[in-house]
């Protein structure tokens, strides 16, 4: 064999191995192809070999457990037959001629014999021998068992006599008033277990024994008369109920065997497979393989050969292709008998024909760079030009900004300043092109206390030492005369920075200006808060001062109406003052409160009432103010009104007033007209509509819009002549808004006008108007009330509607006697007044709460003039319990003491959260 060593050299770097001959390579391919093909024809014999042998194997033990069933099945056959002689009746009346007769219709197979004898031996019934034949007296080795256990036994090899073969014995006891009087057998030859053996499908090449607890053959698949008796082979390997043993068997073939251990009788059943049926297969597997490799061998030697030729053909074709292209001569594509050969000399042909084309593209591509690089040398030449032109126009525009800037190299040199920088920073107009340091630079405009007292440890923007540029990227300095600077850096990617500087003088001049008048609206803003709180107070001190007296007002009517012995036309005026006093209240509670309004806080309080009635009320109120115009007032209720509503009547009554004596304030003749109507709806709700109509002086549709805004009016005329302050309009809209509904005016000058609002109501049940017109329900339990009040009027009021209701009240006039009368009875509630002489409400109420339980407990209200939501947040935060304002209603003064003081016995119930109210 030639070889041949090719080495290859790329600068350093070298290579080297040998060549051998293409045929060596195709021979060794064969039998890297043979060698494997070998080893996997063998793995599959062997593994076919396995799986044979496996087979057998397994087919040895599904036989030894199919001979066990069949014996075990044979066996409790054979008690079963012997337990149902023992119940025989032959036996219960000791007929033992009759019970031989049967025994023997019992017994087919020859040898079998069935034996009925006594705890002694003594035999009864012999169905070997002919009846009447004297029989004799055997004891057989299980028969103690038997009688021990009750159970029936099943008996080792019992050796043969002179007259017969080993047999095998089963017992059954036969039981008489509880007791085993007599013991049942049936003797079997023990060929006859060989038998079953063969019957149960052991042929060769497999064989089958059964031995006994011992190990005493019984019976046998083949010879079972010769193998009777003898020990069985590899009895002595037996430990688990089964197993597998390989040795020799009685007649010394060599076998694998199983055993399996019966759990009725305890024998061994063993089965064998002789090994030269093992092996078999493997013979067999052999025999095939020898031929297949020795024809694979033979293939595996010709074909390197035969293939060898046509690839050296082909390899002598492509080098000399490979020859003709080093040269560069025009190549053909060779044929060969090698498909792939032809392929790889297309591509060689390809190639050739490639390098010629791309030969002349390059001559072409030459002589286009040469000409593209002319042209390119004349556009960089007017590139050249643009770029004068672009730097001319850079620098003017540096020249005429109003920014200075400063462009700092990464060494720390200033590359470019431009004449605003030297304006604004002072500085010498050489530096605009001497590129000086910019350390140099920021020394000479300290040495010219440009930076006055600034030190670099204070001024951030400072910085004398390392790096200079290292000050915020904006900040704002002054110079000494008085120009405010901002100076602005721009840190570059590659090192160095750019600075810029502006003047922001003119721009803090108008900073400062905005927080001077900042300050100056800060200021105002404070006036203004100061003077709410002079108008909260006020407001505060005006409704306490105008509630007082209104509330013996509406007291002093309200006790007349309950009263039942007035005249019917004194009862009419006492009523018409409630209701009057009652409007007023509402009117001075929203005046006085307006800003709660303004707020959308206004609490509505919806109760069953009859519109109409309310009309009415409404008109007999502003009677006497029309009577005094001569007006006519009237009211008109469409024939459809509902008859009664759930709502806010005291809102509605305020809106009627408005609108009623606005339009008695405006006509000046004529009449006034209230008109009443409601639409259905669903779900059980009405829309109710009123509209009040005057023949007054009309209003300007131009004006109609500001009518409903507060403090508003026509013209400044209209107060002068009508008076008013222009707050019912706002009130009212505010109000029907609040309720969900709308109001509205139609008006033309000269024609009078109609106002009119509506609102979604909900009609009232029955259950409630009998609730509204019912009587209070009887009162359980009277309670004992303090009532903590300095004015006589509001003690005569508060008095009278509590003992009406049968509550017992004790009067004081000031805190301090509330406090001493709490220590010196016990009460259910106290009722207590804030504004009184000596010791106020508030302050007796922190008293108290200081005081020892169950006193410091006891529920206290607040019963005042005082209203405002943050007069009620002081009286909760000192200790009282609920609030009720003046005017108070008398049903509302009695639901509040018997609420607190219902669930008090004796002791005062725990207090509700602040919010409870």
């Amino acid at each position: 064999m030639s070889e041949r060593v090719i080495t290859s050299e790329g600068g350093a770097d070298q290579a080297a191995f040998r060549a051998r001959p293409l045929w060596a390579h195709v021979t060794t391919l064969a039998v890297a192809l043979l060698v494997p093909a070998i080893l996997i024809i063998a793995m599959l014999a062997q593994r076919w070999v396995q799986a044979e042998q496996a087979r057998m194997e397994e087919r040895t033990a599904t036989l030894n457990a199919h001979a066990v069933e069949q014996i075990d099945r044979f066996l409790s056959g054979q008690i079963a037959m012997l337990r149902a002689l023992a119940t025989s009746p032959a036996l219960e009346t000791g007929d033992f001629a009759r019970f031989d007769r049967q025994a023997r219709e019992l017994v087919s197979p020859k040898g079998v014999a069935i034996v009925l004898h006594d705890r002694d031996g003594r035999q009864y019934v012999n169905t070997r021998l002919p009846w009447g034949t004297p029989l004799p007296r055997v004891v057989l080795a299980d028969d103690r068992a038997v009688r021990a256990t009750g159970a029936p036994a099943i008996s080792d090899l019992l050796p043969g006599t002179a007259a017969g073969a080993p047999r095998i014995a089963v017992t059954v006891p036969v039981r008489q008033d509880g007791a085993a009087a007599h013991l049942l057998s049936i003797i079997l030859p023990a060929s006859l277990f060989g038998e079953l053996l063969s019957a149960s499908g052991v042929a060769a090449p497999y064989s089958g024994s059964i031995a006994d607890r011992t190990g005493l053959i019984i019976g046998r698949s083949v010879a079972t008369e010769t193998a009777a008796g003898r020990p069985l082979p590899g009895f002595e390997t037996v430990q688990r109920k089964t197993g597998q043993w390989s040795g020799r068997n009685l007649t010394g073939t060599p076998v694998f065997g199983t055993h399996h251990r019966s759990d009725l009788s305890g024998w061994v059943v063993a089965i064998g497979v002789e090994q030269a049926a093992l092996q078999a297969p493997l013979v067999t597997s052999l025999m095939v393989l020898a031929p297949v490799i020795l024809g694979l061998g033979v293939v595996a030697l010709v074909a390197p050969v035969l293939v060898g030729r046509r690839i050296l053909l082909a390899k002598a074709l492509l080098s000399q292709a490979a020859a003709d292209l080093s040269q560069g001569v025009r190549l053909q594509t060779p044929v060969t008998p090698i498909r792939e050969v032809n392929e790889v000399g297309a591509v060689l042909a390809q190639t050739s024909a490639i390098l010629h084309r791309q030969a002349d593209a390059l001559r072409k591509s030459n002589a286009d760079l040469e000409e593209r690089i002319a042209e390119r040398t004349r556009a960089l030449v007017e590139q050249e030009v643009v770029l004068r032109q672009k730097k001319a126009l850079l620098d003017a525009t540096l020249a005429n900004m109003d920014q200075g800037v400063l462009l700092i190299d990464a060494e720390g040199i200033v590359q470019l300043c431009n004449e605003r920088a030297v304006d604004l920073l002072g500085l010498p107009p050489a530096h605009r092109h001497s590129r000086p340091a910019f350390a140099d630079l920021v020394a000479w405009q300290d040495a010219r206390g440009e930076f006055g007292d600034a030190r670099p440890e204070s001024a951030p923007w400072l910085r004398l030492r390392g790096d200079l540029l290292s000050a915020p990227p904006v900040y704002e300095r002054t110079r000494p005369n008085g120009t405010v600077l901002e100076v602005r850096t721009v840190r570059l990617a590659e090192g160095g920075a750019i600075r810029t500087f502006s003047d922001v003088t003119e721009r803090k001049r108008r900073e400062l200006a905005v927080l001077e008048a900042n300050r100056v609206a800060e200021a105002a803003r404070c006036q203004a808060e100061a003077a709410s709180a002079a108008k909260t107070e006020f407001l505060a001190t005006m409704s306490h001062e105008i509630r007082t007296p209104l509330n013996g007002v509406i007291g002093y009517a309200d006790l007349l109406v309950r009263e039942g012995d007035l005249p019917p036309a004194q009862r009419r005026s006492a009523e018409r003052i409630q209701e009057a006093g009652q409007a007023l209240l509402t009117v001075v509670s929203d005046i006085l409160d307006f800003s709660k309004i303004e707020a959308g806080q206004i609490d509505l309080d919806p109760q069953p009432f009859a519109p109409a009635a309310l009309a009415d009320n409404a008109v007999s109120i502003v009677r006497t103010a029309a009577d005094a115009k001569r007006l006519t007032v009237a009211v008109e209720a469409d024939a459809g009104l509902v008859p009664r509503l759930v709502g806010d009547q005291n809102r509605l009554r305020q809106v009627l007033l408005n609108l009623l004596n606005n339009a008695i304030k405006f006509t000046p003749s004529g009449r006034v007209t209230l008109r009443l109507a409601s639409t259905p709806l669903a779900d059980g709700h009405h829309a109710l509509r009123a509209a009040v109509a005057d023949t007054g002086i009309g209003i300007p549709a131009e004006r109609h819009a500001q009518l409903f805004q507060r403090f508003s009016q026509v013209d400044g005329s209209i107060q002068r002549r009508f008076g008013g302050t222009g707050l019912g309009l706002a009130i009212s809209r505010r109000l029907i808004e609040t309720m969900g509904g709308e109001i509205g005016v139609e008006s033309r000058p000269g024609e009078g006008s109609t106002f009119w609002f509506s609102v979604v109501l909900a009609e009232a049940t029955a259950a409630a108007a009998a609730r509204e017109r019912g009587a209070a329900p009887p009162l359980e339990r009277p309670a004992r009330v303090l009532l903590v009040e300095d004015s006589p009027i509001n003690q005569d009021i508060a008095r009278a509607i509590l003992e009406r209701r049968g509550h017992r009240v004790t009067v004081v006039a000031d805190g301090a006697e509330a406090v001493s009368a709490v220590q010196a009875e016990p009460h259910d509630v106290v009722l207590m007044d804030v504004q009184m002489p000596g010791m106020d409400g508030v302050t007796a109420t922190r008293h108290i709460r200081e005081l020892e339980t169950p006193v410091s407990r006891l529920p206290i209200v607040a019963l005042t003039a005082n209203v405002l939501p943050q007069q009620v947040a002081q009286f909760r935060a000192a200790g009282m319990d609920d609030h009720i304002g003046k005017p108070f209603r008398p049903d509302e003064l009695l639901a509040m003491v018997e609420r607190w003081s219902t669930a008090r016995p004796g002791a005062s119930p725990a207090r509700p959260p602040a919010d409870a109210a």
